[in-house]
Protein backbone atom coordinates (compact mmCIF):
# COMPACT_ATOMS: atom_id res chain seq x y z
CA UNK A 1 0.00 0.00 0.00
CA UNK A 2 1.66 3.19 -0.81
CA UNK A 3 0.09 6.54 0.30
CA UNK A 4 0.80 9.91 -0.83
CA UNK A 5 -0.43 13.20 1.22
CA UNK A 6 -0.88 16.01 -0.76
CA UNK A 7 -0.97 19.92 0.66
CA UNK A 8 -0.15 23.21 -0.70
CA UNK A 9 3.55 23.16 -0.85
CA UNK A 10 4.46 20.29 1.04
CA UNK A 11 5.88 21.89 4.10
CA UNK A 12 3.08 21.70 6.98
CA UNK A 13 0.22 19.46 6.61
CA UNK A 14 1.68 16.55 4.15
CA UNK A 15 5.08 16.13 5.50
CA UNK A 16 3.49 16.09 9.17
CA UNK A 17 1.18 13.32 7.87
CA UNK A 18 3.59 11.73 6.20
CA UNK A 19 6.22 11.32 9.27
CA UNK A 20 3.57 10.68 11.89
CA UNK A 21 2.09 8.04 9.68
CA UNK A 22 5.58 6.89 9.24
CA UNK A 23 5.94 7.05 13.11
CA UNK A 24 2.96 5.33 13.83
CA UNK A 25 3.41 2.65 11.09
CA UNK A 26 6.93 1.79 12.23
CA UNK A 27 10.06 1.84 9.95
CA UNK A 28 8.04 -0.59 7.25
CA UNK A 29 6.59 2.82 5.94
CA UNK A 30 9.76 4.70 4.62
CA UNK A 31 10.35 5.01 1.18
CA UNK A 32 10.71 1.52 -0.74
CA UNK A 33 11.00 -0.74 2.52
CA UNK A 34 8.09 -2.51 3.54
CA UNK A 35 4.16 -2.76 2.12
CA UNK A 36 3.19 0.18 3.37
CA UNK A 37 5.01 3.04 1.98
CA UNK A 38 4.07 6.82 2.92
CA UNK A 39 5.37 10.12 1.42
CA UNK A 40 3.93 13.65 0.73
CA UNK A 41 4.25 16.34 -2.31
CA UNK A 42 2.53 19.52 -3.03
CA UNK A 43 0.43 20.80 -5.34
CA UNK A 44 1.15 23.22 -6.51
CA UNK A 45 4.11 22.75 -4.47
CA UNK A 46 7.25 24.83 -3.18
CA UNK A 47 10.23 22.21 -4.30
CA UNK A 48 13.60 22.73 -2.00
CA UNK A 49 11.95 23.94 1.25
CA UNK A 50 12.08 21.91 4.54
CA UNK A 51 9.12 21.27 7.01
CA UNK A 52 7.19 24.51 8.83
CA UNK A 53 9.61 24.57 11.93
CA UNK A 54 6.18 24.85 14.29
CA UNK A 55 4.79 22.02 12.97
CA UNK A 56 8.14 20.46 13.25
CA UNK A 57 8.44 20.93 16.45
CA UNK A 58 4.92 19.43 17.37
CA UNK A 59 5.85 16.29 15.31
CA UNK A 60 9.15 15.99 17.70
CA UNK A 61 7.00 16.22 20.61
CA UNK A 62 5.10 13.25 19.60
CA UNK A 63 7.92 11.44 18.98
CA UNK A 64 8.34 11.65 14.58
CA UNK A 65 11.43 13.37 13.24
CA UNK A 66 10.93 16.21 10.76
CA UNK A 67 15.08 15.97 10.04
CA UNK A 68 15.86 15.67 6.25
CA UNK A 69 12.34 16.48 4.65
CA UNK A 70 12.44 18.46 1.43
CA UNK A 71 9.26 19.20 -0.09
CA UNK A 72 8.45 18.56 -3.58
CA UNK A 73 5.35 19.07 -6.39
CA UNK A 74 3.29 16.37 -6.68
CA UNK A 75 3.59 14.84 -10.40
CA UNK A 76 1.21 12.31 -12.68
CA UNK A 77 3.94 9.67 -11.94
CA UNK A 78 3.63 10.27 -8.00
CA UNK A 79 -0.44 10.26 -8.54
CA UNK A 80 -0.11 7.09 -10.61
CA UNK A 81 2.03 5.28 -8.16
CA UNK A 82 -0.04 5.43 -5.09
CA UNK A 83 -2.63 3.28 -4.24
CA UNK A 84 -3.91 6.11 -2.11
CA UNK A 85 -3.47 9.81 -2.48
CA UNK A 86 -5.15 12.13 0.80
CA UNK A 87 -5.45 16.06 0.35
CA UNK A 88 -5.91 18.33 2.66
CA UNK A 89 -8.15 20.71 0.54
CA UNK A 90 -11.11 20.22 -1.75
CA UNK A 91 -8.76 22.20 -4.18
CA UNK A 92 -6.00 20.14 -4.14
CA UNK A 93 -8.30 17.25 -4.20
CA UNK A 94 -9.87 18.68 -8.04
CA UNK A 95 -6.81 19.86 -8.85
CA UNK A 96 -5.47 16.19 -8.54
CA UNK A 97 -8.62 14.68 -10.35
CA UNK A 98 -7.51 17.40 -12.98
CA UNK A 99 -3.91 16.20 -13.55
CA UNK A 100 -5.05 12.55 -13.41
CA UNK A 101 -8.50 11.82 -14.11
CA UNK A 102 -7.64 8.38 -14.73
CA UNK A 103 -6.64 7.54 -10.98
CA UNK A 104 -10.62 9.69 -9.25
CA UNK A 105 -10.66 6.56 -7.74
CA UNK A 106 -8.02 6.68 -5.68
CA UNK A 107 -7.80 10.24 -4.73
CA UNK A 108 -9.46 11.43 -1.56
CA UNK A 109 -9.98 13.90 0.61
CA UNK A 110 -8.10 13.56 4.34
CA UNK A 111 -11.55 13.92 6.29
CA UNK A 112 -13.35 11.92 3.61
CA UNK A 113 -11.41 8.71 3.68
CA UNK A 114 -11.02 8.99 7.35
CA UNK A 115 -14.88 9.28 7.87
CA UNK A 116 -15.62 6.16 5.19
CA UNK A 117 -12.36 4.74 6.90
CA UNK A 118 -14.27 4.28 10.49
CA UNK A 119 -16.60 2.37 8.96
CA UNK A 120 -15.33 -0.70 7.22
CA UNK A 121 -14.11 -2.87 9.92
CA UNK A 122 -13.87 -6.47 9.24
CA UNK A 123 -13.70 -5.81 5.39
CA UNK A 124 -11.25 -8.69 3.63
CA UNK A 125 -7.42 -7.58 3.08
CA UNK A 126 -6.13 -4.48 2.29
CA UNK A 127 -7.51 -3.72 -1.22
CA UNK A 128 -10.53 -4.80 -0.40
CA UNK A 129 -10.71 -2.35 2.17
CA UNK A 130 -9.80 0.90 0.24
CA UNK A 131 -12.12 -0.21 -2.19
CA UNK A 132 -15.10 -0.86 0.31
CA UNK A 133 -14.21 2.77 1.47
CA UNK A 134 -14.15 4.65 -1.65
CA UNK A 135 -17.65 3.00 -2.04
CA UNK A 136 -18.75 4.45 1.15
CA UNK A 137 -17.19 7.55 0.95
CA UNK A 138 -19.13 11.24 1.19
CA UNK A 139 -18.88 13.65 -1.35
CA UNK A 140 -15.55 15.95 -0.79
CA UNK A 141 -16.49 19.50 -0.28
CA UNK A 142 -14.86 22.93 1.29
CA UNK A 143 -16.39 22.02 5.01
CA UNK A 144 -13.93 19.41 5.25
CA UNK A 145 -10.75 21.07 4.69
CA UNK A 146 -8.01 20.83 7.56
CA UNK A 147 -7.02 24.68 7.87
CA UNK A 148 -3.11 25.29 6.90
CA UNK A 149 -1.15 26.36 9.76
CA UNK A 150 1.86 27.32 7.59
CA UNK A 151 2.30 31.55 9.42
CA UNK A 152 -0.47 31.42 11.68
CA UNK A 153 1.25 30.39 15.49
CA UNK A 154 2.12 27.90 17.27
CA UNK A 155 -1.85 27.45 18.53
CA UNK A 156 -2.73 26.58 14.80
CA UNK A 157 0.57 24.21 14.21
CA UNK A 158 -0.63 22.34 17.60
CA UNK A 159 -4.39 22.73 16.49
CA UNK A 160 -3.80 21.21 12.85
CA UNK A 161 -1.17 18.52 14.10
CA UNK A 162 -4.03 17.47 16.61
CA UNK A 163 -6.53 17.25 13.61
CA UNK A 164 -4.01 15.43 11.61
CA UNK A 165 -3.83 12.84 14.62
CA UNK A 166 -7.67 12.25 14.91
CA UNK A 167 -7.39 11.57 11.18
CA UNK A 168 -4.90 9.08 11.12
CA UNK A 169 -6.32 7.14 13.85
CA UNK A 170 -8.83 6.33 11.32
CA UNK A 171 -6.97 5.81 8.69
CA UNK A 172 -3.76 3.84 9.62
CA UNK A 173 -5.67 0.91 11.26
CA UNK A 174 -6.84 0.16 7.19
CA UNK A 175 -3.71 0.81 5.52
CA UNK A 176 -1.97 -0.88 8.28
CA UNK A 177 -3.40 -3.78 8.48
Amino acid sequence: MTVLFVCTANIARSPYAERRARFLLGDASAPDSGPQEVSSAGVPGVPGRSMDDLLAAELRTRGGDPGGHVSRSVTVDLIEQADLVLTFEFTQHMRLIDLAPHRAHCIFGIRQFAAAASRADGVGDLADRVGAIAERTAPDSMSADVADPHRRGRRAARACADEIDVLLADILPVIGG
